[in-house]
């Protein structure tokens, strides 16, 4: 018996472990490169909401140091003025923010004794809810993020 010898070559399964291989890898490699572009869009946003907080301490430094605030703006502002961080009113992918801030004029006394000029701590803050950066689940669209920034400032009189 005289058996007639083929030339080896790839089989069925070595090209379906192949396919399953390079699809195992690439699943990861997907997913990896959808983690990546979710924190990106997180950091992007939270830089942008780091800036509108910084600008808005800023103007209230400036309205502080002026003087002339009425009695309604020094006591804060418990409702928040409303910005957009992403888009703007009426797009579809938009990002909702609110600025608030509390003004509380110190006494004069301090830890190292009494002063003859007025202070004020100035504390302002933002709050924002980033429904794309979480994940889905029951808590999607629950999740707050907030920063914070306070001075003390002093106003002297003239």
């Amino acid at each position: 018996m005289n058996f007639k010898r083929t030339t080896a070559g790839v089989g069925f399964i070595e090209v379906m472990t192949a396919t399953v291989i390079i699809s195992i890898s690439c699943i990861g490699l997907l997913m990896g490169v959808v983690h990546a572009r979710s924190e990106l869009h997180a950091l992007e946003v939270k830089e942008r909401a780091t800036e509108e907080l910084l600008n808005y301490m800023e103007y209230w430094k400036g309205r502080v140091a002026d003087g002339n605030l009425s009695p309604a703006e020094r006591a804060g502002d418990p409702d928040g003025d409303e910005i957009y961080l992403v888009g703007s009113l009426g797009q579809r992918y938009t990002i909702k923010a609110r600025l608030y801030y509390d003004l509380e004029k110190l006494d004069r006394f301090t830890d190292y004794g009494t002063t003859d000029f007025t202070r004020y701590e100035l504390e302002c803050w933002i709050k924002w809810s980033d429904y794309f950066a979480t994940p889905p689940s029951r808590y999607a669209g629950r999740v707050g993020k907030e920063r914070r920034l306070s001075t003390v400032m002093s106003v002297f009189e003239i």
